[in-house]
């Protein structure tokens, strides 16, 4: 049974490669632009896990974490955080509120897909991407001739 994961990222581009990656590891993924969006998907469908961007317009990563404890029979979804701003007091923060882990970006497809697959046994990869992600920070330059 593929398992239903909410990606919540501010990024577009963001949110539909790593929606790829879990995909082809089996996994079905919904999508929301902000906090506020991914907490009304999250109170109309059941999800398996989140994976939450922080640093966001409308409501942070931070806001839904403290929103969602307050959400009967949701408040024990796992949740993966991750942000370009990984520091000791961001990290403290996001546990303190139930964050399940926290991951920097840009972060490693294969440490998040290895997370993914602890919190989903099912959703475990079933062989390794034939495709290489690089660094989205970066510009691509063709190589010369």
């Amino acid at each position: 049974m593929a398992k239903n994961i909410l990606i919540i990222d501010d990024d577009e581009m963001s949110r539909g490669l790593l929606r790829m990656v879990l995909e082809y590891d089996g996994c079905e993924c919904v999508e929301a632009e902000n906090g506020a969006s991914g907490l009304t998907l999250l109170e109309s469908k059941s999800f398996d896990v989140v994976i939450l961007d922080n640093a966001m317009p409308v409501m942070t990563g931070m806001e839904f974490l403290d929103r969602l404890q307050h959400i009967p029979h949701k408040s024990d979804i796992p949740i993966i955080m991750i942000t370009g701003y990984l520091n000791a007091v961001t990290r403290e923060n996001a546990t303190r509120l139930g964050a399940y882990a926290i991951i920097g970006k840009p972060y490693d497809f294969g440490e998040l897909r290895a997370i993914v697959a602890q919190l989903c046994p099912s959703a475990a990869p079933r062989r390794s991407h034939s495709f290489i992600v690089a660094n989205m920070s970066q510009t691509y330059s063709p190589p010369p001739g």
